[in-house]
């Protein structure tokens, strides 16, 4: 793609700095490095040269960068200028730079949106670059990587040469149906179908993991009245999020506090305690709780440690038998500080049980370590961020999947199937951006830094 206009942009954060840079890409680029460093620099080399004014007056000193097309991020001349960081330095380079033709100042996310439409990066790696700067833990870092090196985007481009060679086999059909193809269509297509099946399950499972990354670890904490509920939400967080007393039922609604376990983005869920009750707002705040723990990630069941050991092992029990078995379930021994009981960790076949003080603080460090290798075993090399849009993506083109599945197990029409392949195609291009009409880039790219 030819861009008429070159752009410019400060890199760095605006305000004082000890380090300030512009970056300047499109077809102006070299005359604006002969212009303002009298001469064009050396190619991929830093180059320390003087910032001239329109006079040839020194503006400031520093660091020159030339990236000559199409070896660049944009694909386009790109100049990259590293001097002092002061505003009004910057300021004076940025109108010398403008005051050449054809260049203005860079619209939000335009060196990235130029690099996408310069078949430099796909859509999924250049949303990946405002991940990666966003990113507030270190595995969300490593997942946004992941996908700006291509993760992400191998993953769908897989899918895609999967569905592009049943639709060959499909269409030959279609167009030499008269003719005497002595090829089993029945099984190939029924053989790949399940094939494509395989790939996108596989595909939302790692979704799913980098989506946790992203957004956070739902962790419920569960468990019978004055049991300390609320007491671990508040000491998970370092807060005073929940109210605390000894009256049985003072939580009667959810309570929600995103927090960072040693890097580990988490959202806890304070709820009431399970119980039958004839008081009207606390059962509707335990239908909440049951409602909220299927969902969850992670349960915390926080059972009374000062209670029978027979009665806690009957809880436990009891409690799983109640929720779904994919579900990570870690049970809180509270109040041990009340006991003549060493804190820590016991396992029990796969259940864990921790003893912990929720009003000291006692064992609380060992939890933590606990949900934070929890989640670190289930993050893989291979997890990437998939944005809310990837995924509404990937559920039409799967559910476009079901339907052909369910359509071609009634009626095996090959016309059917043809529109079904084309459609899902269609969904999964669009998150690379093959798809991509321009009102969607130009959402996309809106929401980057100027200088990306």
């Amino acid at each position: 793609m030819i861009n008429n206009d070159t752009i410019v942009a400060q890199v760095t954060h605006p305000g004082k700095s000890s380090v300030g840079i512009l970056r300047i890409s499109g077809p102006k680029t070299k005359t604006i490095a002969i212009e303002i460093l009298g001469a064009l620099p050396r190619a991929r080399y830093a180059t320390y040269s003087n910032f001239l004014d329109s006079q040839k007056r020194v503006l400031d000193k520093g660091i020159a960068l030339w990236f000559p097309a199409p070896c660049s991020f944009t694909g386009e001349d790109i100049l990259e200028l590293q001097g002092h960081g002061s505003p009004l330095i910057i300021d004076l380079l940025i109108q010398r730079i403008t005051s050449i033709m054809h260049t203005r100042i860079a619209r939000p996310g335009e060196f990235s949106e130029r690099a996408f439409l310069n078949g430099k990066i796909d859509l999924i790696q250049a949303e990946a670059i405002d991940d990666l700067i966003n990113a507030e833990t270190e595995l969300s870092i490593r997942a946004s990587l992941n996908s700006l090196q291509g993760d992400f985007s191998s993953s769908i481009e897989k899918l895609i040469n999967v569905i592009v060679a049943l639709r060959m086999h499909v269409e030959s059909t279609i167009d030499f149906s008269e003719e005497d193809i002595n090829i089993d269509i029945n099984q190939i297509i029924n053989s790949q179908l399940k094939q494509l099946d395989h790939h996108f399950k596989k595909l939302k499972k790692t979704i799913a993991e980098g989506k946790l990354l992203k957004e956070g670890k739902k962790i419920v904490i569960v468990g019978f009245p004055n049991t300390g509920k609320s007491s671990l939400l508040n000491i998970l967080s370092c807060s005073d999020r929940a109210i605390v007393t000894n009256i049985a039922g003072t939580t009667r609604d959810l309570l929600y506090q995103y927090v960072n376990i040693n890097g580990i983005v988490c959202e806890l869920i304070d709820t009431a305690g399970l119980r039958n009750t004839h008081n009207e707002i606390e059962r509707i705040g335990i239908k909440r709780a049951w409602n909220i723990l299927q969902t969850a990630n992670h349960i915390l069941f926080v059972i009374d440690a000062t209670i029978e050991p027979l009665e806690q092992k009957k809880i436990s029990k009891d409690f799983l038998n109640k929720i779904p078995t994919n579900i990570e379930v870690t049970f809180v021994l509270n109040k041990n500080d009340l006991l003549n009981k060493r804190f820590g960790v016991k396992k029990i076949k796969d259940m864990f049980f921790f003893r912990v003080s929720a009003l000291t603080g006692e064992g609380i460090d060992s939890l933590r370590n606990h949900i934070v290798n929890i989640e670190k075993n289930k993050s893989e090399e291979g997890v990437f961020i998939a944005r809310r849009r990837h995924i509404n993506q990937i559920n039409l083109a799967y559910n476009e999947l079901s339907r052909a599945q369910k359509n071609w197990s009634s009626y095996e029409n090959i016309e059917l199937l043809a529109e079904s392949l084309n459609l899902m195609n269609k969904f999964l291009g669009e998150i690379t951006g093959k798809f991509s009409t321009e009102d969607l880039l130009k959402n996309i790219f809106s929401n980057f830094c100027i200088g990306k």
